[in-house]
């Protein structure tokens, strides 16, 4: 388990300020933020490598505020490997390994077999970072820490390499936590995601639900979201929507439909946000393109003209002008040749009430 509770630290003039999330005992965590938002100072505070100032670190179930860096019970991976230039490659893996068998089994799977009689100063910065993995495993720690750990790699070893790590997490049960600035790679890896930005944790939980449900407009841009609106929210508390029948109250569960409106558009959306000033957030993948007004569930639907059209590989982005506002979709390059959009083309974008996230 790795816990900080209000934790704070100083690293010369970088403050990290009152840092609280959790990663449960054999999960994946990902540190996902911008460049100098505090993620690998983060990584040496849990490490013990930059002291705490204040707040509790708890490391497998207990107070590890204050251990020494070697008490903790864990491995951190730099990006920069920073391995031993004075031993061979087989020497650093073996350097603390628990046990010369787990030594020879990570070193192979990591690929790192082929590069054991090398000398350090002649590996490449992605066979430096094979190295370096399979030297922190070998120590079977409860704990791995990794900043940036396939950066080096090209994109075919970086499958391979990220697939055996998390073979190996789940295999023995080590709690993991990866700085990244790879998006997807936070979604296929991640149990928890962690933002952070300036020093603080802005916010923290399962991938999916932080991306799909950002905590702020500032979140929402950062994590790609191509459609952020301001608007007002007004909350249909006294009559039901038209889409649903009878009384509101009972349907809903506890959440309530609102209406959203941004310029000339009106949305539709089910929650709990209160009424007043807000933002409403759809992704891209959520809006769907047609030429005629398309049979559904989706109850936004708003007639524009593509004023956009970017292709790359096998997905294809669309902005859509409606009344002066670009909504942005994104589909399969197939779809939208079918479709055959081009740019003056009139079409219908269309998303359901629970694509609409307020925040």
């Amino acid at each position: 388990m790795i816990e900080c509770r209000a934790l704070s630290a100083r690293h010369g003039a970088f403050q990290l300020a009152d840092v609280s999330f959790a990663v449960p005992t054999g999960q994946y965590g990902v540190v996902i933020g911008p460049a100098g938002s505090g993620k690998t100072t983060l990584l040496e505070t849990i490490a013990g490598v930059v002291p705490a100032t204040s707040g509790q670190l708890w490391l497998h179930g207990a107070d590890a505020t204050t251990l020494a860096p070697e008490a903790r019970g864990l491995s951190l991976v730099y990006q920069h490997a920073f391995l031993f230039p004075h031993l061979s490659v087989a020497a650093n893996i073996a350097y603390g390994a628990a046990s010369a068998e787990v030594a020879e089994e990570v070193t192979r799977r990591f690929g790192a077999d082929v590069l054991a009689g090398r000398p350090v100063r002649a590996l490449s910065g992605g066979e430096r970072q094979l190295v370096a993995l399979a030297r922190a495993f070998a120590r079977r720690p409860g704990v791995v820490l990794l900043d940036e750990p396939f950066s080096a790699l090209d994109p075919r070893r970086r499958t391979i390499v990220r697939r055996e790590v998390r073979a190996l997490h789940r295999e023995w049960g080590v709690t993991t936590l990866q700085v990244t600035h790879d998006f997807t790679e936070a979604g296929l890896l991640g149990d928890v995601a962690v933002l952070l930005d300036g020093g603080r944790a802005l916010q923290s939980g399962a991938p999916d639900e932080v991306f799909r449900r950002p905590a702020s407009p500032y979140i929402a841009e950062f994590l790609g979201a191509e459609n952020v609106l301001a608007g007002a929210v007004r909350v249909l508390e006294e009559e039901a929507p038209d889409w649903l029948e009878g009384d509101p109250a009972p349907i809903a569960h506890g959440y309530r439909a609102i209406e959203f409106t941004s310029g000339p558009l009106v949305l539709y959306t089910v929650g709990d946000f209160p009424a007043g000033d807000g933002y409403a957030v759809i992704r891209a993948e959520e809006i769907v393109l047609s030429l005629e007004s398309p049979a559904g569930s989706a109850r936004n639907r708003f007639r524009g003209v593509v004023t956009e059209r970017d292709t790359l590989g096998a997905l294809t982005r669309v902005t859509v002008d409606v009344d002066g506002v670009p909504l942005v979709a994104s589909l399969t390059t197939r779809s939208a040749k079918e479709l055959s959009l081009a740019v003056g083309m009139e079409v219908t974008a269309s998303f359901k009430a629970m694509a609409v996230h307020l925040c």
